[in-house]
C-alpha cells in the first residue's frame, strides 16, 4: 500500500525519444549554457521526407567547359557591336530647293514711317510646281490711315520653317533670328492720370474739400471718401495735399463719455480723439495741415465725476491736450491757427506757466485769438498780456507760407 501523496512506481513512464529520460538531472551545453533535451537529434525522419539540399545538389549547375586536357575554359565575354551611324537623309526635291535657295533670307526693308500715302506692295515668290491653296491674311489695321496694324510685324523678320531648312541644307549653318520689332499703337487708352494737372486738381477738390469746417466735436460732414487715395502712389501724393492742406480742422473738448472694453467706468472723451487723429495720420500728413482752430475749454463736473476738484478739470492740466501741443510743435507746419479760451478762470502769465510755455512752441504764420462759434458773446478767458505774448512767440518769422492779410476777428 502506497503512502498518500506519493506516485506508485508502476505508473512511472518509460524513457522516450520525444520526452526524453524521466530522470530529474538536466544536461547543459558547455558552450552556450542552454539545457539540452535528451532526445535531441534522435528522432527518426519520416520516410516520405525529402531534404531540399539533396534536391539542389541533383540540379546540374552550369560550369565552365573543359578542354581535352581537362582544363577549365571560361566563356568569352560577348562584346556588343557598335551602332552604325544613321544614314544621311535624302536630299530635298530640286524644285523646292532651287526655288527656296533663290530667296533672300535677309529681311525686306520696311517703308519709312513718315511716308504713309504710298500704297502697300506685297510680293510673293511662289515656287515652281506649287500645288495647294495659297492663303494670305492681312490685318485690317494696315488699311487704316496710320499704315500700321495693332498686331503687325516687321516684314521679313519672321522666317518660315521651310526657309530655315533650305538655308541649313545650302549653307550648313542655321540662320540667325532677327529681332522682333514691337510697334505701339497710336490710340492709347485715356485714363485719369492722362488728364492735365488742372483737371485732376478740380476733381480732388470736389472729392476732398468740405463745404464747412471739419469739426471733431460734431462730425456731421465727415463723409468725404479718402479711399480714392489708395488707387496708386501718384494719386495719393497729389490728393492728400488737398485733403489736409485746403480744409480747416476744428478741435474742441468732447463732453460725451465712453468706457473702454476692460473698464466699466465711463470717462469723458475730452481731447483724446484729437490726440488719436494727430497720431494716426502720421507726421507726413500732419505736416500738410495748414489751417487749424483749437477751442480750449474746461471739463464739466457731470461728465467727470472721478475728478474731485475744479483745478483738475481745467484744460491747462489735461495731459492729452498737452501731448497734442507737443505733437504740433514737432511735426506741424501751420499757416494759420485760431485759438479760443473758455473756462472758469483767465489765463495768467505767472500762474499757468507750464501750459503757456508748451503752447508758445507751436509755430504758425498767422495766429488769431477769438471767441468760439458756439459762444460768440462770451468773454475770452485770457489776459491781454497773455494774448500779446502768445502772438509774439507763436508767429513764425519769416513766414513759411503765403498768408492772406485778414485782420477781421482779431481781439
Amino acid at each position: 500500500m502506497t503512502s498518500k501523496g506519493r506516485r506508485p512506481a508502476s505508473i512511472l513512464r518509460e524513457s522516450s525519444l520525444e520526452l526524453g529520460s524521466p530522470r530529474l538531472a538536466t544536461h547543459y551545453n558547455q558552450q552556450t549554457g542552454r539545457p539540452i533535451r535528451d532526445g535531441a537529434g534522435k528522432k527518426r525522419k519520416h520516410p516520405d521526407y525529402v531534404d531540399s539540399v539533396i534536391i539542389e545538389e541533383d540540379i546540374p549547375v552550369e560550369s565552365c567547359s573543359e578542354d581535352e586536357d581537362g582544363n577549365l575554359k571560361r566563356p568569352k565575354r560577348v562584346i556588343k557591336r557598335k551602332r552604325t551611324p544613321s544614314p544621311s537623309p535624302p536630299p530635298l526635291s530640286p524644285i523646292i530647293q532651287d526655288a527656296m535657295s533663290s530667296r533672300e533670307v535677309t529681311p525686306t526693308p520696311s517703308p519709312p514711317n513718315g511716308d504713309l500715302d504710298r500704297p502697300i506692295c506685297l510680293t510673293f515668290n511662289i515656287p515652281q510646281g506649287f500645288q495647294g491653296p495659297f492663303v494670305v491674311k492681312l490685318d485690317r489695321g494696315l488699311l487704316d490711315g496710320n499704315g500700321q496694324g495693332s498686331r503687325s510685324r516687321d516684314q521679313g523678320t519672321t522666317i518660315s520653317r521651310v526657309e530655315r531648312r533650305s538655308y541649313f541644307n545650302t549653307t550648313g549653318r542655321r540662320p540667325q533670328k532677327q529681332p522682333r520689332k514691337v510697334t505701339v499703337s497710336s490710340h492709347s487708352n485715356i485714363g485719369f492720370l492722362t488728364l492735365p494737372p488742372e483737371l485732376r486738381n478740380k476733381i480732388y477738390r470736389l472729392l476732398f474739400i468740405a463745404k464747412q469746417d471739419l469739426i471733431f466735436y460734431f462730425p456731421d460732414n465727415f463723409c468725404l471718401s479718402s479711399a480714392f487715395l489708395r488707387t496708386c502712389n501718384q494719386v495719393h501724393e497729389e490728393g492728400r495735399s488737398i485733403l489736409y492742406g485746403e480744409n480747416t480742422f476744428v478741435f474742441e473738448r468732447n463732453k460725451y463719455t465712453r468706457a473702454p472694453l476692460w473698464s466699466p467706468t465711463l470717462k469723458e472723451i475730452g481731447y483724446k480723439d484729437m490726440r488719436l487723429f494727430l497720431k494716426l495720420i502720421g507726421p507726413r500728413n500732419l505736416s500738410m495741415i495748414r489751417d487749424m482752430r483749437i477751442v480750449f475749454e474746461d471739463a464739466m463736473p457731470s461728465s467727470t465725476p472721478y475728478l474731485h476738484s475744479q483745478e483738475a478739470r481745467r484744460f491747462v492740466n489735461d495731459e492729452h491736450l498737452i501731448d497734442c501741443l507737443h505733437i504740433l510743435e514737432n511735426q506741424a507746419k501751420l499757416r494759420e491757427v485760431s485759438l479760443s479760451f473758455h473756462g472758469r478762470r483767465c489765463l495768467q502769465v505767472d500762474v499757468d506757466v507750464r501750459f503757456l510755455e508748451t503752447l508758445a512752441k507751436v509755430k504758425a504764420d498767422q495766429v488769431t485769438i477769438t471767441n468760439s462759434q458756439k459762444m460768440p458773446y462770451s468773454e475770452v478767458k485770457a489776459h491781454p498780456e497773455v494774448r500779446r505774448l502768445l502772438r509774439e512767440a507763436m508767429i513764425r518769422n519769416p513766414p513759411l507760407h503765403t498768408v492772406l492779410q485778414n485782420s477781421a476777428g482779431n481781439i
